[in-house]
């Protein structure tokens, strides 16, 4: 019995001693050390996971060396990836002994951007569906219906976006709306933040004269946000015009494009402010441009369904004769949202 506590004892110094010496620890530019295991570093913070605290978020700017039995994986800025284990380096370094290289490879600490990071999903997808209506029966007899989708899905180096949008209104029985709009999108990402994009835009408009406007382009974006939290990017390119009215003479010409679309939570998960704003401009007159824009909040009534607040402005410099430049649209909706 003596030699069996003695050997369970034996084994429990063993591991103890063995945790110890393999944890990882970080070391502060104000002299603490953290000792534990690197769990992963994102957004400017290392989380290491402690046996007396859990898991500990330090300022990354704050690190001073960090070093470790377990392999990790540092993604510097550049995208370039190395897995290795961290040996001792001189203050604000880190040293990593890659597997099949003899020697260590050195970097700053400052050109790591990611550690441990998580696997990026082969597909990510999300939209939203929106429905608005209204109906008021008394001293006016008015009726409106606004329907909007979207979809999009994501891959590393692909985004495919699909939408729709219609609307239609009546005042005592007599239509006084009527529009849709679709489109298309594809980008291709040449790295994190450039891409390339081809659009298509289709619009009828019944009280603008246009049975068809479509829009075929090529062009350019950059990615300057994209998160859960916010969204930011802005687009230029070449786009052909064909517009068939109702009325005046058909045309086709081609025209400069631009676009920014923006969104972000003004209260984490819950207040969130939109705004997308494109435009053509003609190459042949430039006095020929028109613009569409959708701005506004959506707010959460549960998990998954959002109530919408939005303006839609459309101008055109150059409207049919007899129509309106502006056009605007006060639209409250509730809709079905997923992923994002």
């Amino acid at each position: 019995m003596r030699k069996t506590g003695l050997g369970l004892l034996i084994v429990l110094l063993t591991t103890i001693i063995s945790s110890y010496s393999s944890a990882d620890e970080i070391l502060l530019k104000n002299g603490d050390r953290i000792s534990g295991r690197i769990v992963t570093m994102a957004d400017g913070k290392i989380v290491m996971n402690t046996s007396y605290g859990g898991d500990i978020s330090v300022a990354w700017a704050e690190i001073s060396q960090i070093k470790g039995d377990e392999p990790i994986n540092i993604v510097m800025a550049d995208g370039t990836s190395l897995k290795g284990r961290t040996i001792t380096a001189d203050s604000g370094k880190v040293a990593l002994q890659v597997e099949g290289v003899a020697e260590p490879i050195s970097m700053d600490l400052s050109q790591a951007k990611f550690i441990n990071p998580a696997p990026v999903p082969a597909l990510t997808t999300k939209g939203q569906a929106n429905l608005g209506i209204t109906v008021a029966k008394g001293n006016s007899d008015t009726a409106s219906q606004h329907l909007d989708l979207e979809f999009i899905a994501r891959t590393v180096k692909n985004r495919y976006t699909l939408g729709f949008e219609f609307n239609r209104s009546e005042d005592d029985g007599v239509e006084s709306k009527n529009n849709s709009l679709g489109y298309v999108k594809y980008d291709h990402f040449f790295s994190k933040k450039l891409y390339g994009y081809s659009n298509v835009l289709l619009e009828k408009d019944k009280f603008k004269d246009i049975n068809l406007r479509t829009a075929l382009g090529l062009g350019a974006g950059y990615q300057f946000m994209e998160s859960e939290e916010a969204n930011l990017s802005g687009e230029a390119g070449l786009s052909y015009i064909n517009e068939d009215f109702i009325v005046v003479p058909d045309e086709g010409y081609p025209t400069g494009r631009w676009a920014i679309n923006f969104d972000r939570y003004l209260i984490k998960k819950s207040l969130q402010f939109f705004h997308f704003h494109e435009g053509f401009v003609s190459l042949e007159d430039t006095e020929d441009i028109f613009i569409r824009s959708r701005t506004g909040i959506r707010m959460p009534v549960s998990k998954s369904i959002k109530a919408t607040f939005q303006v839609n402005y459309d101008w055109d410099r150059r409207p049919s004769p007899g129509m309106e430049k502006t056009d605007i649209m006060y639209i409250m909706s509730l809709g079905y949202q997923f992923g994002g």
